[in-house]
């Protein structure tokens, strides 16, 4: 074998050995990216649980909010300072309620996701929920989360709203 001969197979054999390692390279980035793909959904899910744990906790915790619904639950006027606190309550609610559509919406949260149906249950029951939803949210919202709501919203049956009722 001539010298350029020689040249020629070791330069095929260079091109055939870099293609294989450019080829293991791509394999190996798309399992990294996998897993960054698997790190952050855990991720959202966690923040997203810790967010709903938190919500909970300031409900259950609230000095104002017991005293509040069981007011309006007596049918009881609120004074001014009450029913500030029951519609910020109401707007928090709404937007927790966004925050969790827009996870799944990125798809974030994959099959993991919670149901939005049942807290979409729980807002609707919240004394006034409903009414701020329909003056409010047109003006607040997307379009799509607002239809996602109101295409929601009927297939909650008024049993499955008091279940979620105080």
């Amino acid at each position: 074998m001539s010298l350029m001969e020689t040249y020629q197979v070791l330069g095929n054999l260079g091109e055939f050995i870099g293609s294989i390692a450019i080829l293991i390279t791509l394999i190996y980035l798309a399992a990294q990216i996998r897993q960054a793909g698997r790190s952050t959904t855990f991720a959202a899910v966690q923040a997203n649980r810790m967010e709903r744990l938190a919500w909970f906790r300031s409900n259950r915790d609230s000095p104002y909010l017991p005293g509040i619904f069981t007011k309006v639950d007596a049918g009881d006027p609120l004074e001014e300072e009450e029913n500030y606190r029951l519609q910020s309550h109401i707007a928090a609610l709404w937007g927790f309620i966004y925050s969790q559509w827009i996870q799944q919406e990125l798809g974030l949260t994959g099959r993991f996701a919670t149901k939005d149906t049942g807290m979409v249950g729980m807002a609707i029951s919240t004394p006034g929920a409903k009414d701020w939803w329909d003056n409010n949210a047109d003006l607040i919202y997307p379009d799509e989360f607002c239809g996602y709501i109101e295409a929601t919203m009927p297939t909650l049956d008024d049993a499955r709203i008091d279940k979620y009722a105080r």
